[in-house]
């Protein structure tokens, strides 16, 4: 069979990167037969129809579904519709995928979702671009194991304790990778499939343990590194399927930088949604395909008294409707495809030098291909990992400025400004965000900020004028708090929040947290503060900042003078203003 005959399935076909590779294959006439899978009907359907319009001559087929539970691929045709996707609430899933995780495995195998679809469509090459170590790690078993302590200490009802604990044993990382590999070898061995390769992840973009990024979640991150870890535990799977006789080649390349992008608009920022349950005794959360948008809600302006109550809920908060009555937050933002929209703040931020940086969904689909036609391209990680992850590039450094720039003309046009969404965590990125820029709109640059602060009394003085200003600014007092992230007041005592707090994190076993002088300092790590002391933290760090341009300035001019110990501009620019600090103050920058 000639490699344009050959039948390639995509994994995840319907993503940033799985797009792109479908479109490289086919212009390097590596396959004229091409089956995408995704999760839901609707994103395979809506990628089916770019790729036919663009290429009549090829055949498409599409199939959804979740590649890690049981069930039936749908084949995605015109008039179609969604068909519900498997809940873990649902006490006969939870107990099947327990039998299949750690009890029987060829049962596991033939209602297996990915071992139907690979036995369905036959595929001589398989790219798989789904974030495997995302969709495992993220089940989140640090969660569901305190669940189960919660529901030992409180005594809770047999039927909670029997659902936590299930829940916990089917969030195992470990038994599920173990699973996955050993159902798509046998696959791909019964199907004679040719090639396996695998696009995985570093779970870190390259960065190490003190990385300063999550998923939203708090730092240090236990699932960001169970994410690094079940990426590099299933490398070790691939090592050991590619040396299994009778099996496919394996292959994989790993990113190792942020990943995007693809596109740069104004429009609704989508998040994580909280509803109650139907028993109205739990708080859980929408995030996924069909996540909806941050709904921006007037604050409440609360006492703080000794304890602080972290329950979600919308009930007692009026919605701020725009003209049309729209109330949903609207953002310029960066799509990201699977990392998520990021604002102007974020994206500035984590594309930074010795940051996570970026590289372009092309590039990586550009390598997969050459490796699908056998051309070496030394980024094998299953033969060379030492030098098989991929860094930032020259393309991707060209396009961070305009991608910045579209952002900055958006926020003008819009009058919104770009600053976070707490998607990108961990939260104290969001709030350094939101502070930075206020003493940029405030202040104006660090010379100006550094003269105010000298006066006597400066701090204080600052951290009233920052109070006026947020308590004048209702628009954007409200962006902040629509998405979690609390603003203290300047006299420490009242608390500007919105229907849920992102830090401390609510939980179902943990609905209240304690206010006293230590736990205060604690959550405000993570609120924005508008105190004397932090205005002073601030204040020090940007002599800091200050100080960095006058040692340039000393200096003749060098390559070896521009590090992430440099600081350039006089602006304010809050997203490179944070990756500084990241990168200096907290040590959570890359080592090349």
């Amino acid at each position: 069979m000639g490699r344009w005959e050959q039948k390639a399935l995509i994994l995840g076909g319907s993503g940033l990167v799985g797009y792109q590779v479908v479109r490289k294959l086919i212009d390097s006439q590596q396959s004229k037969h091409v089956v995408i899978a995704a999760l839901t009907h609707g994103e395979t359907l809506q990628t089916l129809r770019k790729l036919r319009g663009d290429y009549p001559e090829i055949t498409f087929e599409g199939y959804s579904g979740n590649l890690f539970l049981p069930g039936d691929p749908v084949e995605v045709k015109e008039g179609g519709s969604e068909p519900p996707l498997p809940d873990r609430r649902d006490k006969s899933l939870r107990q099947q995928l327990f039998e299949d995780i750690y009890r029987d495995f060829q049962g596991a195998y033939e209602h297996s979702h990915l071992a139907k679809l690979v036995r369905t469509t036959r595929p001589d090459v398989i790219v798989d671009c789904v974030n495997t170590a995302t969709g495992i790690s993220y089940q989140d078993v640090f969660t569901a194991s305190q669940a189960v302590r919660a529901s030992l200490d409180q005594g809770e009802a047999e039927r909670s304790l029997e659902r936590d604990v299930e829940n916990l044993l089917i969030s195992m990382s470990i038994p599920q990778l173990i699973l996955h590999s050993r159902i798509l070898t046998k696959a791909m061995t019964d199907c004679e499939t040719r090639l396996y390769l695998k696009i995985g992840t570093t779970g870190t973009g390259g960065m190490g343990l003190n990385i300063p990024y999550t998923h939203g979640e708090e730092r240090p991150s236990p699932q960001l590194l169970n994410k690094t870890a079940i990426a590099f535990a299933q490398t070790g799977m691939l090592f050991l399927m590619g040396r299994t006789p009778g099996g496919p080649v394996i292959k994989e390349v790993k990113p190792a930088a942020l990943i995007g992008y693809r596109g740069v608009e104004f429009r609704e920022a989508k998040g994580r949604q909280y509803k109650r349950n139907d028993h109205g005794d739990r708080v859980d959360y929408t995030l996924g395909p069909g996540q909806e948008a941050y709904i921006r809600y007037r604050p409440l302006k609360i006492a703080l008294g000794e304890e602080l109550d972290l329950t979600p809920d919308a009930r007692a908060y009026e919605p701020i409707p725009d003209a049309n009555g729209d109330a949903s937050l609207r953002v310029p933002l960066v799509d990201t495809g699977e990392n998520g929209l990021f604002t102007r703040g974020e994206f500035e931020a984590i594309t930074s030098l010795d940051q996570m940086e970026y590289i372009t969904p092309e590039e990586i689909a550009d390598i997969v291909v050459m490796e699908v036609r056998g051309i070496g391209t030394g980024k094998d990680v299953i033969s060379a990992i030492d030098s098989a992850v991929l860094s930032s590039t020259y393309k991707a450094g060209l396009l961070r400025p305009s991608a910045i720039e579209k952002l900055k003309q958006l926020e003008s046009v819009h009058e919104v400004p770009s600053i976070a969404l707490g998607r990108l965590g961990p939260p104290d990125l969001a709030k350094h965000l939101f502070e930075a820029h206020l003493f940029q709109e405030v202040f104006g640059g660090l010379a100006a900020i550094l003269k105010k602060g000298d006066a006597p009394k400066g701090a204080e003085q600052m951290s009233q004028d920052l109070h006026q200003f947020v308590e004048g600014n209702p628009e954007l007092l409200s962006y902040a708090t629509s998405i979690g992230i609390p603003v203290l007041c300047a006299d420490g005592k009242h608390l500007y929040r919105g229907p849920f707090i992102t830090s401390p994190t609510y939980r179902n076993f943990r609905r209240t947290v304690a206010i006293n002088e230590t736990t205060l300092e604690e959550y405000a790590a993570t609120w924005v503060d508008l105190r004397p002391a932090r205005v002073r933290w601030w204040l020090e760090t940007f002599a800091k900042l200050k100080e960095s341009q006058i040692a340039y300035e000393r200096e003749d001019w060098s390559t070896s003078r521009v590090t992430r110990h440099s600081y350039m501009a006089d602006d304010i620019e809050i997203g490179s203003i944070v990756a500084w600090i990241f990168g200096t103050q907290d040590q959570g920058f890359r080592v090349l």
